[in-house]
């Protein structure tokens, strides 16, 4: 068993509380839960009222698409998601419109998806984040069966931050410190059982190594933490360190993949380092629907979607994001969200967070 603890405060950032995302906190937090849900399924009533007539494939698009996103204007999930619409768009011939349903650990928007229509016309984006929801705050109201997973897109890896200066050149030289008694602390985004979390405790467990976990309200918050040595290392994925290597501030340790990336060629894997870790368990990006939309449908989309993604515009946001092309589309995908759901699971029970 790995120890892992929650401090309190580290250099100067307030860390989440370990069990936020899944109790849920006070009753006003709550009520503000309910009422996400509530307006989220009106929205979803009105999407999913009956089509005049089915439509065939081929005819499809004849209208608008509207991507949902879980997350704020301009975040990474909001940046992937109108890249795609825009590329889409030229591909299916019909606007490809994104709109932004923030709340709940992703509940607003899985609300509005699992009540539209399953036609095809309203998606939405999935992270790894959804899978950790369906098990925590969201498990009873919602479970990959509920929904159709439509195309992998993104995978963006975990990675491991020090700073430039760090005593540790490696990440065998961490893993030897931290098993002969130093204090390793490692920072991520949220709490104990969120996905950084959850990355780093299986490459931990491998490497026997204990550590302390100090959450944060963003990745960016962990790695400024690293950079002014309030702690040792942090989870980050490549896009948002790679600003901080080039500038000569941070070092990458290792990445959890199974193997190298274009953007990182000096970084190893973490199986090149010597530790035989799982690497099914990473950040993801998708596109997912409301249950029953047509196979056909589905490969239409996921097809269009893929061809989008080898657009010029595209593929140079890609390699500027440091990301690595999913390819995996209706056929597939369900599967391996599945095996996410089963890591997921695992390192939930294991922290004792699948209450």
């Amino acid at each position: 068993m790995v120890d892992i603890t929650q401090e309190a405060e580290a250099g100067g950032f307030t860390p989440v509380s370990t069990r936020t995302f899944l109790e849920g906190g006070d009753k006003m937090k709550k009520q503000s839960l309910g009422w996400q849900i509530r307006c989220a399924l009106l929205v979803g009533v009105v999407a999913s009222l009956p089509l005049a007539h089915a439509e065939s494939v081929d005819q499809f698009p004849s209208k608008p698409i509207t991507i949902v996103a879980q997350t704020a204007a301009g975040s990474s999930t909001d940046l992937f998601a109108r890249e795609l619409a825009q590329a889409a768009s030229e591909v299916l011939g019909q606007p490809i419109v994104v709109t932004n349903r923030p709340g709940g650990s992703g509940a607003a928007q899985m609300a509005v998806i699992s009540s539209s229509a399953p036609d095809g016309y309203t998606v939405g984006v999935n992270t790894a984040s959804h899978i950790t929801a369906m098990l925590t705050n969201l498990k009873g109201m919602y479970k990959p069966s509920d929904f159709s997973w439509i195309t992998l897109n993104q995978i963006d890896p975990f990675v491991l931050v020090v700073n430039a200066n760090s005593p540790y050149k490696t990440v065998n030289e961490m893993v030897k410190a931290g098993i002969d008694g130093e204090k390793i602390r490692i920072g991520g985004y949220g709490s104990i059982g969120s996905a950084h979390n959850i990355a780093v405790n299986i490459f931990a467990e491998t490497a026997k190594m204990p550590f302390t976990w100090v959450g944060y309200p963003g990745s960016g918050d962990a790695i400024t933490a690293v950079l002014g040595n309030h702690i040792e290392a942090a989870s980050s994925n490549p896009g948002g360190a790679l600003p901080f290597v080039e500038g000569k501030r941070a070092k990458i340790l290792a990445i959890a993949n199974e193997k190298r990336i274009p953007s990182l060629p000096d970084v190893p894997t973490y199986a090149e380092a010597g530790y035989d870790v799982d690497t099914s368990w990473k950040q993801i990006r998708g596109i997912y629907g409301p249950k029953g939309i047509p196979l056909e449908i589905q490969k239409k989309l996921a097809d269009a979607f893929f061809k989008a993604m080898q657009s010029p515009r595209f593929m140079e946001y890609m390699e500027r994001s440091a990301l690595v092309v999913g390819d995996l589309g209706p056929d597939k995908y369900p599967q391996f969200i599945d095996k996410m759901s089963v890591v997921a699971g695992k390192w939930l029970t294991e922290l004792g967070l699948d209450k």
